[in-house]
């Protein structure tokens, strides 16, 4: 928030009587009222929630026992989020159960961290954590945990996503 306030221009600072005058008066209502704006906006300091559309605003959500298919990228959850400036990250467990296991991968609407290895052709439990994402949105907008695995047999995935409020 760009806030600039300047003080009267070429006005006397006192009146006849020695006090300031209505212009200098109004300057500094104004500059009382910026501060009550900067400091409502920065947030909690109390240990407190931070209220929806305040600084600090968080949000999550979880889904559990979502079925992907081989190699298809598949939404697990998603949040909607309020205009602001948000960052946004996730994590996602996967279940596999018997079969070959080739890859996973998970993200924030698009993959973009992936566990490739050789793994046991059992059944197994991978978890991964996505990287954060910005979002600077004028408008609700809705985000999705995302999940792909490269696999035979079956594959489920649970996780969590989650939003802080930056500015």
């Amino acid at each position: 928030m760009a806030l600039t306030l300047s003080p009267p221009f070429n006005t006397q600072a006192l009146n006849a009587e020695g006090l300031h005058s209505d212009m200098w008066e109004a300057h500094h209502q104004d500059v009382a009222d910026a501060l009550q704006v900067l400091a409502a906006n920065r947030g909690v300091t109390d240990g407190s929630d931070a209220v929806a559309g305040q600084v600090g605003e968080y949000m999550t959500a979880s889904a559990s026992g979502v079925a992907l298919a081989n190699n298809v990228a598949g939404n697990v959850v998603s949040l909607d989020l309020t205009a602001g400036d948000w960052d946004v990250s996730g994590n996602v467990q996967f279940s596999a159960g018997a079969g070959t296991h080739n890859s996973f991968a998970a993200g924030i609407d698009s993959l973009d961290t992936q566990s490739a290895a050789s793994f046991p052709t059992g059944a197994l439990t991978q978890g991964i954590s996505t990287s954060t994402r910005r979002y600077n949105v004028t408008a609700t907008t809705t985000v999705w945990l995302v999940a792909n695995a490269s696999f035979s047999g079956s594959v489920t995935a649970s996780g969590t996503i989650r939003a802080r409020r930056v500015r």
